[in-house]
């Protein structure tokens, strides 16, 4: 807990092809969270999504190079498997522990929707890495800086 002490933010992620994971978020580390700010922002995110989704997975070199235009050699990329994978969590389950934890914290009316802060990732290949990072920090600039002019 002390790692949520005060924490504007609060990222609890699950594996998307492990249904247990995705349990021992509420039963196990929700707790966890009473240490932080009253009114941190939570965020919900299935990692290893380029294990069930062909949009996440592991880049070619072809890709990558197209992507960003580069030039530059760059290392090969694992061969990505086949798709899809078993996936065990869905987006509606998250959206549903999401809308539990909101209630629980008694942040209703408050707290963002829980379409905008479940995600589905990939640390493997950067896959919503980015896009997830960036709404949190949108969401958690304001009240520091209010913070920081009082």
């Amino acid at each position: 807990s002390m790692y949520c002490r005060g924490a504007e933010a609060i990222i609890l992620t699950y594996d998307v092809t492990n249904w247990e994971s995705f349990v021992g978020l509420e039963h196990r580390f929700l707790s966890l969270t009473d240490s932080a700010s009253s009114d941190s922002i939570f965020a919900i995110v299935g990692n290893k999504a380029d294990l069930t989704d062909p949009q996440a997975h592991v880049m070619t070199l072809e890709e990558v190079k197209a992507e960003e235009g580069s030039v530059l050699p760059l290392p090969s990329f694992p061969t990505p498997p086949d798709f899809p994978l078993h996936k065990q969590v869905s987006q509606d389950d998250a959206m549903a522990l999401y809308n539990r934890i909101i209630r629980y914290k008694a942040l209703e009316g408050t707290s963002p929707p829980a379409e905008k802060m479940c995600f589905e990732t990939s640390a493997k290949t950067g896959f919503n890495v980015d896009v997830m990072f960036e709404t949190l920090f949108d969401l958690v600039l304001p009240s520091i800086q209010k913070r920081s002019q009082s």
